[in-house]
């Protein structure tokens, strides 16, 4: 058999209600401090424009261009040169610290993505005001820009420092050649051989240019390729903390790990907190739950009490004697008892509750009833005093009684088992609320 009250979802989450508060409460308690106590911090937003169609023959090559361009945008916005250049920038918003590590400092506190999916990006950066925070998003950005330009012109500069030498090669050969063609004799055959060098050297000088030309006006075009199209603002308020953020994360959280916390200490508890619990722990057929004291006060006659004694008179028709058994030394007998007394005199029944105190002896005409009239008599539990197992003897129906929230569910098991073994019928459980 379980030594523990059955588990329900419902009878963990009314009865530990107070625990999930509690730690919900404490959860937003100090989400609300760490609001008021975290230093502020503020992120501004530049917005730069990557005209890909530059770089793109077609459609496809320039989806394929634009993803590639953005990819490099974004690791170049937190790489130490973007860094530096940014740092230089912003003049003295950068620390000695920054300069020497800044992908370890500021380098933290920046980030790019991708626009809403279009071919802009996103550089975001984090400062403690938001002067700072719109400064050095703006450094950031058109230091990565910087950066690009830079790039395409290093990887430009070998052709065009060879086109610029092979410019320069043919410009003295030519020269070479009109001395020679002005120094040979007009018609000779050196001189048609001179004219024909130079034609050479010209129609290939020209090649040069015109190779030059378009090598420039690519380096320009993809040096131009981004630009800032919004820069970065200081924001009107601070990024975080974000009270309202906190706050309803920390109510989700501290719902969750409340709920959580309920449900674990619920199922470990051997505490009695049902009328199923009561009645699986004292196998009674039909257990009763009292209200609260609020409610008892209000209405004295409570109706717990009427259905527990119809319960044992349908169950043998003639009692004269009923055992009120507290089932554990915390549990008390004697309110209970006379609970049911009013009962019974509120149906017309005559009924006395006879309190056995201290060592006097128990004798059987002290419990015979006058008549009709019913005597209950409370008792402690057999675990403190065992009067229960001793009138086991004269009085063969019993009331079991527990506290909410306080009898052990082994407790009660044990005072059923103890009566009946003395042969007494548990012929109904009553569970006190306080």
């Amino acid at each position: 058999m379980d030594d523990r009250p059955p588990f329900t979802l419902l009878d963990a989450l009314a009865h530990r209600r107070q625990l999930i508060l509690v730690i919900t409460g404490v959860c937003c308690l100090a989400a609300a401090a760490l609001s008021v106590f975290l230093p502020k911090t503020y992120e501004a937003t530049a917005i730069v424009y990557l005209d890909t169609a530059r770089t793109a023959t077609d459609f496809d090559s320039g989806i394929a261009a634009g993803d590639l361009l953005q990819h490099d945008f974004i690791v170049s916005a937190t790489s130490r040169s973007t860094l530096v250049e940014a740092c230089a920038l912003a003049g003295n918003a950068c620390t000695s610290s920054d300069l020497v590590a800044p992908e370890t400092t500021i380098g933290k506190l920046v980030s790019a993505a991708v626009y809403r999916g279009t071919s802009e990006l996103t550089v975001s950066a984090k400062a403690s005001s938001p002067a700072q925070a719109a400064a050095l998003a703006n450094a950031v950005a058109q230091a990565m820009i910087n950066q690009d330009s830079a790039e395409v012109t290093r990887l430009y500069k070998p052709a065009r420092d060879n086109l610029n030498k092979e410019i320069a090669q043919l410009a003295a050969a030519m020269d070479t050649e009109r001395k020679a063609l002005a120094n040979s004799p007009p018609g000779s055959s050196a001189a048609a051989g001179h004219q024909a060098e130079l034609t050479r050297l010209q129609n290939a000088y020209m090649l040069d240019l015109t190779r030059v030309t378009d090598l420039n006006v690519r380096m320009d075009r993809l040096t131009n390729i981004a630009n800032i199209v919004q820069p970065a603002l200081p924001p009107a308020k601070a990024e975080s903390p974000n009270p309202v953020l906190y706050i309803s994360a920390a109510l989700v959280a501290g719902l969750c790990i409340g709920v959580f916390a309920a449900l674990l200490i619920h199922r470990f508890d051997d505490r009695i907190v049902s009328a199923d619990g009561l009645a699986r722990a004292a196998a009674a057929p039909v257990v009763f739950v009292t209200p609260g004291v609020l409610r008892s006060l209000l209405s004295p006659t409570s109706g717990t009490y009427s259905l527990a004694l119809a319960n044992v008179f349908a169950r043998s028709p003639a009692p004269h004697s009923i055992l009120v058994v507290a089932a554990s030394e915390r549990d008390k007998s004697g309110p209970v008892a006379r609970g049911l007394s009013s009962a019974a005199a509120g149906a017309g029944q005559h009924a006395a509750v006879v309190e056995l105190n201290g060592s006097a002896a128990i004798e059987k005409h002290d419990l015979e009833s006058t008549g009709d009239e019913l005597v209950l008599v409370p008792v402690p539990s057999p675990d403190v005093n065992p009067k229960a197992l001793v009138l086991g003897r004269t009085i063969k129906h019993s009331v079991i009684v527990a506290t909410n929230g306080v009898t052990r569910f082994g407790d009660a098991r044990r005072t059923a088992d103890l009566l009946r073994q003395s042969g007494v019928d548990v012929v109904a459980g009553i569970l006190v609320n306080t």
